[in-house]
């Protein structure tokens, strides 16, 4: 039969934009940058219990990594880390079209008077409050 259409049916939508749909989180995903392994797991489990979508770097080229794979709604930042840190996360951040408008939450035992040029969205220090953590969070989401 000539000029007749066939289609497999057995063949796989991947193309189908409905299936996407159904993997993805309807939970805003934030991504966590601290070098400590217990506070990022601490953040984690707080945000996930507060109703986010939690990913974790280990420093600020991690989160590059990460962030331009997957750009999150918030990012969670600490200031001092080895590789890279906070500082040079936001330089790069902010010269890149696919991160620079994603609002960053900065966490850090740096005093306040020494975050002023970083162009945080919000900045909380170490030690922090859950309640305060979840409600920075909140806000850019």
């Amino acid at each position: 039969m000539m000029g007749t259409a066939t289609t497999n049916s057995t063949m796989s939508n991947w193309h189908d934009p409905r299936r996407l749909y159904h993997t993805r989180s309807s939970r805003p995903r934030v991504l966590i940058v601290d070098d400590d392994p217990d506070l990022r797991e601490l953040m984690a489990q707080l945000l996930t219990n507060a109703g986010f979508d939690t990913e974790v770097a280990v420093n600020g080229q991690d989160a590059l990594d990460q962030a331009l794979d997957n750009p999150p709604r918030v990012i969670v930042l600490d200031m001092m880390m080895p590789v890279m840190d906070g500082w040079a996360f936001r330089t790069h951040q902010r010269y890149c079209v696919t991160l620079a408008n994603v609002p960053v939450v900065v966490l850090s035992a740096v005093p306040v008077d020494g975050l002023h040029n970083v162009g945080a969205a919000a900045t909380l220090q170490k030690p922090f409050d859950g309640a305060e953590l979840i409600a920075a969070v909140r806000a850019y989401c």
